[in-house]
């Protein structure tokens, strides 16, 4: 072994680990050596070798003093690793093996350069243009030249939140940074600032932005060759994770490359406005993002809209040095700098100013896109909306070539920054390849492309949001939908139409779409036409004969709306039509889906039908366990035992990845169920050897598994692994079903270890998990264990972000007798709890008040949080005033009714709307409660609109876009 410089690094490593428990640090052993600590790290793992034999030696030096603290250091073994001169001659001759492998390393290089040509991407050395990756360009300064293409960078929080994700991913660890805020605040700015911490990398990185033919399509086609140390760039994400066809597929394959040890170190970055953040994350019946919100929750990083005072004193110190800098800090309104810079103040003064069919227009293209659809306008679409938003007076004043005008208007570029509306070209696009034919054509309908489009600049569409939350569109704009919008935003208007109370428009465009393809809007409309005719099954026959067969998703929605409305005739049509044969398997998504449906309408004989294509396609799911095991569950349902040898045949357990711990557990239940014991104790054996222990859930339920099956052995394998040493302990939920599974199989050291690791590891940031693992501690680790958590002090160092968390803390603490520590954090949480959050507010109040804290009440109430919590939910807004009313609070109700809540509340939780019309009613503040109402059906919420008073009745038909009901309509009316 002596000279032997792997071995020797290996030894040293292995005793600082294990021996002396870690100690010292990287970061400690770095100081030593005066180099970075992922450098130490590095060395110590035998991935880089020391261009110089000195630092090393302070490494080996230091590790020795700390053996000598611990009292190892008169070990034989010991003493032998610290030999210097040891350490000399295995550098040296180690140095030498490598001077003379110089020569088939220069080939090796040679062939890797080969084969980074193939990966997706470019290296990060050759990204040097920030406008290739969508940054904004900024505004133009009089007459100044020489600048820097970019103005001086003034990072604030957000940055050093990113850099530290960045960080985690440079140091080896795969990661997702999500940057989430409104437009022109430097989202994408901040990302093309973060890339600056990887181009010194020893490692080459490379950075891959996906666009052609289509960004989800893009990232399909080479998510897959993505390799180490790449940086995925997806900028305004939503066009990669909110697509209904491919969307969930985007962000199954970005969940898979970023758990994929393999593949990794990789850096996804990715820019979201809030509104598409709220869509991607909220759980919806029927969940139609849950990969994209798997994908995204944890890792969001909040850009605010405006400077910090602190900020604004770091741009001071800046301006002098460039002209824009210097601008935006004078001119810039509330703090917000890189709005300005991006040239927003032209824009809104454009805006402002443009004359009222100018401004018609500029309107249908904000309610467009407000409201679903895509980011190119059809031209046709808003020249035909416009005149609906005028008075008459206005209209009558209107030149005849008012649209030459508006458009000369609106697209006019000013001070260098595009105009209002921008031209989108069109024509056969430059640089592509030739593809096959139907390809493109699969993808539009047939009003997709016609005529020319336009694209709302960013800010003002957001303005648009912000602003017409309240407005519902006239005739004219619908109307000009159903005329003009392409197929995909015909679906969409027409849900946006539905959940707003027009019913007939609603119809129309849904009908539109189905006509042009879309199976799904197909199946709203049969939903739509039920609720208001229901004994009319025309709607629901047209759709079961006319709409195309070939979308899972949109097949089963349909079958499942013609069950639901009992258009049993319709139903037997649609099934004539044999959808088990047409529907599109080239992704397995909904197939699972499409089955259960078919299942529910009785055609079993398609069910199995449709399980038979997708076993007989020529590139057969083996390695998706989850897809093996519902295979292998409805096949054995059907009695189809020849499908089950073939597909037993193609050898699933020795195929499968080995990851989710829920999935394979499935994949074995179903093997017993079919007989293959065989392949059931492949596929065990290969668990126990190669899942990832670092998976908390997934060893939870594999535990279970063997357990409930009496599989003692296994049992006792894959115990052997120490999962409770390497189990990752950030998910306290996850971590506490992991100890009930452990301490129900009798493996009592593995508590010990687990609970150990909880006492001295666990993040106290979390209030939330700090209390979920002092319960855990309680109940399944020792008092000293509680001690030990208790030592580290949660109560000085939880974030005070997460009310409920609060709660639960505060009550765990008095759990376990640290009174004290309750004190203190209730002090924390009256003295400094952020009082924007109105629900956080209302939660903390009633435990507060539970527990018999009246005085810590009394100073919470003391910092006037009626005057301070954000109007923006409407469900928290009215649990608060409930909460102050039944706490006497009576000033304070006053205070919050004076802000005008009913005029500003947002309605993103479900029936916020119609809790809040209940509590404004029971207060007496009937003038908000009806301004209220009446802002409902613009926020589509019209559902919560037809509970209140005798609404269902007089809306049956629906409503106009001034808010009268709706004249009685029918399936003849719709063209």
């Amino acid at each position: 072994m002596d000279g032997d410089y792997a071995a020797l690094i290996a030894d040293l490593a292995a005793f600082r680990n294990d021996r002396l428990q870690r100690r010292p640090s990287d970061r400690t052993l770095a100081k030593a050596a005066d180099v970075r600590p992922t450098t130490v790290g590095d060395w110590l793992r035998g991935a880089r070798f020391p261009q110089q034999i000195e630092p090393l030696l302070r490494v080996v030096r230091a590790v020795r003093a700390q053996a000598e603290r611990a009292g190892l250091s008169r070990d034989p073994a010991a003493a032998s690793l610290f030999d210097e001169q040891r350490w000399r001659d295995a550098y040296q001759a180690e140095a030498r093996r490598r001077a003379n492998a110089t020569r088939t390393h220069v080939l090796a290089e040679q062939a890797h350069t080969v084969l980074e040509g193939l990966r997706p991407g470019r290296p990060l050395a050759q990204v040097t243009d920030p406008f290739q990756l969508e940054v904004h360009r900024a505004i133009e300064v009089g007459d100044a030249t020489g600048l820097p293409q970019l103005p001086r960078y003034v990072p604030r929080e957000h940055d050093r939140r990113l850099a530290q994700v960045v960080q985690r991913a440079a140091a080896g660890t795969s990661a997702l940074a999500v940057l989430v805020g409104g437009s022109s605040t430097g989202k994408t700015r901040a990302c093309w600032e973060a890339l600056h911490l990887l181009r010194d990398r020893d490692e080459p990185w490379r950075l891959w932005h996906p666009i052609d033919p289509t960004r989800p399509d893009a990232v399909l086609a080479d998510i897959g060759k993505v390799g180490p140390y790449t940086v995925v760039w997806l900028n305004e994400a939503q066009f990669y994770l909110a697509d209904d066809a491919l969307g969930e597929r985007v962000a199954a394959g970005l969940r898979e490359l970023l758990r994929d040890p393999d593949r990794g170190p990789v850096l996804v970055l990715a820019t979201l406005w809030p509104n598409h953040w709220a869509t991607l994350t909220t759980r919806t019946d029927p969940d139609r993002h849950a990969q994209a919100r798997e994908l995204l929750d944890g890792h969001d990083i909040r850009v605010p809209d405006a400077f910090s005072e602190t900020d604004l004193k770091a741009l001071a110190e800046h301006s002098a040095e460039d002209p824009r800098l210097r601008e935006a800090a004078r001119y810039a309104a509330d703090g917000q700098i890189t709005q300005y810079l991006a040239g927003v103040p032209v824009l809104m003064h454009r805006y402002t100013h443009a004359p009222p069919i100018t401004k018609a227009l500029i309107h249908a293209a904000m309610d467009a896109r407000r409201l679903g659809a895509g980011p190119h306008l059809p031209l046709a679409l808003l020249a035909d909306a416009a005149p609906g938003y005028l008075t008459d007076t206005e209209w009558e004043q209107t030149g005849e070539d008012w649209l030459e005008r508006a458009l000369e208007y609106v697209t006019t570029p000013c001070n260098g920054i595009p105009g209002i509306l921008v031209p989108i070209k069109t024509g056969t696009p430059r640089n592509r390849r030739t593809r096959r034919a139907g390809l493109a054509s699969a993808r539009t309908g047939p009003a997709d492309g016609h005529g020319p489009r336009y694209r709302l600049a960013d800010y003002l569409e957001q303005h648009g949001r912000r602003t017409r939350a309240d407005e519902i569109p006239p005739i004219d704009f619908w109307t000009a939908a159903a005329a003009h919008a392409p197929r995909a935003d015909q679906a969409a208007l027409g849900r946006a139409a539905r959940s707003r109370g027009l019913y007939r428009d609603a119809a129309q465009l849904l009908k539109n779409a189905a006509t042009q393809g879309d199976t799904s809007a197909g199946a709203a409309l049969v939903s739509l036409m039920h609720a208001v005719h229901p004994t009319d099954r025309r709607p629901a026959g047209w759709v079961a004969t006319q709409v195309p067969l070939t979308d899972m998703d949109g097949v089963s929605l349909l079958l499942d709306g013609l069950r639901e409305a009992r258009a049993d005739e319709q139903l037997a049509a649609l099934l004539a039509r044999d959808p088990a044969a047409q529907v599109d398997i080239s992704g397995s998504g909904g197939v699972l889906a499409l089955l259960r449906s078919l299942r529910a309408a009785g055609a079993v004989e398609q069910e199995a039908a449709l399980l038979g294509r997708v076993l007989d396609r020529s590139e057969p799911v083996v390695r998706d366990a989850i897809e093996v095991a519902w295979q292998l569950d409805h096949l054995r349902e059907l009695g189809a035992h020849e499908r089950v040898t073939t597909l037993l045949a193609r050898d699933p357990a020795a195929r499968v990845d080995i990851r989710s711990g829920f999935a394979l557990t499935w994949l074995l239940e179903s093997l017993r169920k079919v007989g293959a014991e065989e392949q059931a104790a492949v596929l065990a054996g290969r668990i126990i050897a190669e899942f990832d222990l670092r998976d908390t859930s997934g060893v939870a339920w594999l535990l279970e598994r063997f357990r409930a099956t009496g599989a003692a052995e296994r049992l006792s394998a894959l115990l052997a692994r120490n999962p409770a040493a390497r189990v990752d302990i950030g998910e306290a939920h996850h971590v506490a079903t992991l100890l009930e599974k452990l301490r129900a199989i009798g493996a009592h050291q593995q508590v010990a270890v687990l609970t150990g690791r909880i006492a001295a590891e666990f993040d106290l940031r979390d209030a939330a998990g700090t209390a979920v693992m002092l319960a855990v501690l309680k109940e399944f680790g020792t008092d000293r264990q509680v001690a030990a958590l208790l030592a580290r002090d949660p109560a000085a160092r939880v974030e005070l972000r997460d009310a409920f968390g609060l709660v639960r803390l505060l009550d765990g603490l008095r759990a376990v007798g640290a009174v004290e520590q309750a004190a203190v954090l209730t002090e924390r949480i009256v003295g400094e709890f952020a009082l924007h959050d109105a629900s956080g507010v209302d939660w903390l109040l009633d435990a507060l008040r539970e527990s018999g804290a009246h005085e810590a009440v009394a100073a919470l109430l003391a910092r006037n949080p009626a005057a301070h919590v954000d109007l923006d939910d409407a469900l928290g807004v009215a649990r608060l005033l409930n909460r102050l009313r039944t706490l006497g609070a009576d000033e304070q109700v006053a205070v919050l009714l004076d802000r005008d809540p009913a005029a500003k509340v947002c309605f993103d939780s479900p029936l916020g709307g119609i809790v809040l019309f209940r509590t404004l009613q029971a207060l007496g503040a009937d003038e908000q409660a009806a301004l209220l109402v009446r802002r409902l059906p613009a926020a589509g919420r019209f559902d919560e609109f037809l509970d209140i008073d005798d609404h269902r009745e007089r809306f049956r038909f629906g409503r106009e876009p001034d808010g009268s009901p709706a004249e009685p309509w029918s399936w003849d009316d719709l063209q």
